[in-house]
């Protein structure tokens, strides 16, 4: 008996397409990787916060009037360290401002390097550009070099793509680097370019990191990028399988991302049964279980395995987790036993996704309308997303990261401009963390309308068919 009119038909069709345009969904999301969502803060913020926090340092140093900790630089980071762990970022930073001449009689040292990086954990660019600066200004290639590096690593977590090619791709920068951090740079300047569109560009600076390399499966993994990106998926595949290869003793989160990958990938080019073996390579303790358990239930379902589609998508439908994986198996459940033709189970399953999607959608309006008045820290963050990409977003981190820091600082005396300026640049850091955190929630939300009209279509068919 056929359930479906020909006008039904053709919703059904579409129902199938937006369901198995997931994994190509998915693999977009991979591609983009951990929260590198490719948005900048505005400039006039990030200008704010540095002038806010250098005079607040400043106020500080002047006012407590003491020498410099110690003339050893190892000291002075290991100080730091602890400051940091003790997550007294204040504190912290003052021991490098404190230290600054020191700093800078060493600026060719090697260890200078880790200072930098120190301060720029902290969102101090000041200090790093002061340093560069000053090692430039002493003729100092190989300190400048270091420094360099650093600063780039810092402005390609912020989305500044632009800054990193003028930091490194003079040659004597990279020329100028230990072997492991010439090796990074090559792949930052990758990453840039890759940024700017510019893949074929970028393959020649992944394609420079040998298998030797610790940056080896990072560098594979962004190849294989630039291949999807340009639709070469053979070759992204021979990627994906070189820097699979080079661990295959042993696994960590990097190997799980690749086989996940993979397995998308090979569900594009009609390998399901090799999919189906990638994503079986998955740890079930992996950030990457509840996507590997989709893409198996997935491509299960192209093969029409359904009895091996509903056991993946019943595996991740017991998950209690918030996450856009164990969401999406509620439909992809309800849709599985209705191609089994088993009705009622499939009519029960869509009435319970329903419900499910509705109330995850009120959740979110929910969340949305309360944002102004939720407590800014990462653990909310973590709680208040589905998409991982979205709690892992770097730009969300960062404001809360920098909202912390001018907390901290509003707890030390400094003068009532200082105070201002920080009071002021706070308010606009929290107004544009809500700002990015409803942009998100709404993309968000728009999924899960989008998943409770198909049950709600489907639950209509089965009711139209008896």
């Amino acid at each position: 008996m056929n359930l479906f009119s020909t006008n039904e038909n053709r919703k059904k069709n579409q129902i199938v397409e937006n369901i198995y345009v997931l994994y190509f969904y998915i693999i977009l999301l991979m591609i983009l990787g951990s929260g590198s969502s490719g948005r900048v803060a505005a400039a006039s913020t990030d200008t704010q916060f540095l002038t806010a926090t250098s005079n607040a340092y400043q106020d500080i140093v002047s006012r407590e009037k003491s020498e410099p900790i110690t003339t050893d630089l190892n000291s002075i980071i290991a100080e730091v360290d602890a400051e940091i762990a003790a997550k007294k970022s204040t504190a912290a930073m003052i021991i490098l401002v404190k230290n600054m001449p020191v700093t800078k009689q060493n600026v060719h040292l090697p260890v200078v390097q880790q200072i930098v990086s120190l301060a720029l954990s902290l969102h101090n660019l000041t200090l790093a550009e002061t340093l560069l600066a000053y090692a430039h200004n002493q003729g100092d290639a190989y300190g400048g070099a270091r420094i360099s590096f650093e600063i780039a690593k810092y402005s390609a977590a912020q989305n500044k793509w632009d800054k990193v090619l003028k930091l490194l791709k003079n040659t004597d920068v990279t020329e100028n680097l230990e072997k492991e951090d010439a090796e990074e740079a090559n792949l930052l300047i990758g990453s840039a370019l890759q940024q700017q569109k510019r893949h074929r560009e970028a393959m020649s600076y992944y394609e420079k990191i040998k298998v030797d390399s610790v940056h080896y499966r990072l560098a594979q993994l962004n190849l294989a990028t630039a291949n999807i990106r340009q639709d070469w998926w053979t070759d992204a595949h021979m990627a994906i399988n070189n820097a699979i290869k080079k661990n295959s003793s042993k696994k960590d989160e990097l190997d799980y991302r690749l086989h996940t990958l993979l397995g998308f990938s090979q569900i594009q080019f009609g390998f399901y049964r090799d999919a189906r073996e990638s994503f079986r390579n998955v740890s079930l303790k992996s950030d990457y279980t509840n996507r590997a358990l989709l893409g198996l239930g997935m491509a299960a379902l192209h093969q029409e395995d359904f009895i091996g589609a509903l056991s993946a998508f019943k595996h991740l439908r017991t998950k209690e987790e918030k996450d856009i994986s164990v969401a999406e198996s509620y439909l992809l459940n309800a849709f599985t036993l209705r191609q089994l033709g088993q009705y009622d189970d499939a009519l029960a399953a869509y009435q319970e996704a329903v419900v499910y999607y509705s109330d995850l959608h009120n959740q979110q309006t929910n969340t949305i309308s309360k944002l102004n008045e939720q407590r800014i820290s990462l653990q909310i963050i973590n709680s208040i997303f589905i998409r991982p990409e979205s709690r892992n977003d770097k730009q969300l981190r960062h404001f809360v990261e920098k909202i912390n820091i001018i907390a901290d600082l509003l707890n030390y005396p400094v003068s009532s401009i200082t105070k201002t300026q920080l009071t002021n640049t706070k308010i606009l850091l929290e107004k544009e963390y809500v700002n990015l955190a409803k942009t998100i929630l709404r993309s968000e939300q728009e999924s899960i309308a989008s998943y409770l009209s198909q049950s709600k279509f489907g639950l209509a068919t089965i009711y139209d068919g008896k």
